[in-house]
């Protein structure tokens, strides 16, 4: 008859294998990572007031990856969102990028969402400080007159 070689590992007794049950864990105990560093840019600002797509952006996470595409829309009631980037085939739409846990989404959207915030208060800045440079006397350079 031929035997069987062991490793010298033994299994648990009976009673080591009831002590590993009660121990293991009940909950989801995966281990929580941190968010990486996220910096968010705005690209390009839609001059059409009347577009739900109000600029285009990108993400730079963890210094090491780049994702470009993300798209802040106004979702009227539900406000300011963020759209992921993704690709159109048929009638469905496909995300290329997203967060995987309400987490990091939430931390993508407001990165996105604050550097948005940002880049309008800027561009009001510049707005009123082009407008304060005209005196009063001065007419703007190029006037429609008929």
């Amino acid at each position: 008859m031929a035997t069987k070689k062991t490793t010298g590992v033994k299994a648990p007794k009976n009673e080591e294998k009831k002590n590993v049950q009660q121990t293991a864990p009940v909950d989801n105990d995966r281990p929580q990572y941190k968010i990486p560093f996220i910096s968010a840019k705005i690209d390009r600002l839609n001059d059409n007031p009347e577009s739900k797509i109000k600029a285009n952006a990108s993400v730079v996470i963890g210094n090491h990856f780049a994702v470009h595409g993300f798209k802040v829309y106004d979702g009227g009631e539900k406000g300011m969102q963020v759209l992921c980037p993704g690709h159109k085939s048929g009638d469905k739409f496909y995300e290329d990028f997203h967060p995987v846990s309400k987490e990091a989404r939430e931390a993508l959207n407001g990165y996105i969402l604050d550097a948005y915030e940002q880049k309008l208060e800027q561009t009001q800045k510049e707005g009123q400080s082009e407008d304060e440079n005209l005196d009063e006397d001065e007419e703007p350079a190029f006037e429609q007159t008929m």
